[in-house]
């Protein structure tokens, strides 16, 4: 499909033609220590946006759809199988999940929207379109246009306030008896070693430090019920191991841990008081640890129906 412009969108999908987008986002990026992150200070995400992240983001996926067995979780399969339904995906990233169901749903339109144009530009499949735009600005569709609007891995994002002006906005565009669905996972490990209780600890208070939630599958079916309009909030949860002990899959869990610590490191090494060197010691040991102690994290899909 064509590209996206800034001012209105401007898409193959007729549905979508003259509707408003309030800002301009021309590419804008800083650069801190080698790495790309994006420039606009009312979004807290905290991690970068350059070509590191975004196999970092693809790994993720594909590991989670493994462990879940499943792209989503709410019951749209139906709808999707019978086509001309319309499906967002909020904070889309590299577009993995689009794209990845776009391609097999293909009388489905599939939107995605992110702060930052990591996302395909030309080569996609036709029903899959993308918009950069900053969602804390309002999402730009109008009331009751989308079957499902689907969101994941936003923890390190929204603060608790940001996270129910996103959720009321979600709702907003979600259609009378359409799906919400979150996925999301808790940035603590559990089985804690030394290393790891201590990379916990850090963790926890710098995401406190920026306004961020670290366990917001504590707050999420909270702030889902306040909109009074989601029938029947539902959780469910798998835990994914970190390390090879969990097979081929821990593995690969490690690696995109990895990658975070890595990209975290300007932030949580002065916490810790740790020189480059130590820094990396740590990161060492890390890996060591958690196949000892069997670590992993608790995943988390949260869905609901809007009311009719």
């Amino acid at each position: 499909m064509g590209t996206c412009a800034s001012k209105a969108v401007k898409c193959n999908d007729h549905w979508m033609d003259g509707i408003a987008i309030d800002e301009e986002l021309a590419p804008s990026y800083r650069y801190i220590n080698g790495r790309r992150f994006h420039m606009d200070e009312s979004v807290k995400y905290i991690f970068p946006n350059d070509d590191e992240e975004i196999e970092k983001l693809e790994l993720q996926y594909y590991l989670f759809k493994e462990y879940w067995r499943t792209c989503y979780t709410s019951p749209i399969t139906p709808m999707l199988n019978a086509g001309g339904g319309r499906v967002l995906d909020i904070g889309c990233g590299p577009g993995t999940w689009i794209m990845d169901l776009a391609s097999k749903y293909k009388s489905t339109t599939f939107i995605g929207i992110d702060i930052s144009p990591m996302f395909p530009q030309h080569v996609k499949p036709r029903n899959a379109s993308f918009v950069q735009y900053n969602i804390l600005n309002k999402i730009p569709f109008p009331n009751n246009t989308f079957d499902y609007v689907h969101q994941s891995l936003l923890a390190s994002a929204f603060t608790t306030s940001q996270w129910e002006e996103v959720i009321k906005e979600i709702v907003r565009v979600t259609k009378p008896g359409g799906w919400i669905e979150f996925l999301e996972f808790d940035y603590i490990l559990h089985n804690e070693g030394p290393i790891v209780k201590r990379i916990n600890a850090s963790t926890i208070s710098f995401f406190l430090s920026q306004g961020l939630v670290p366990n917001i599958s504590q707050y999420l079916p909270e702030f889902m019920q306040s909109t009074n309009q989601l029938m029947d909030v539902r959780c469910e949860i798998k835990s994914v191991p970190i390390g090879n002990w969990g097979g081929s899959l821990g593995s690969v869990a490690l690696e995109v841990f990895g990658i975070e610590l890595s990209a975290l490191r300007d932030n949580l090494q002065p916490l810790m008081g740790l020189s480059d060197q130590h820094y990396g010691a740590l990161i060492e040991g890390f890996v060591s640890e958690v196949n000892k102690y069997k670590s992993y994290i608790n995943t988390f899909r949260f869905y609901a129906q809007k009311v009719m």
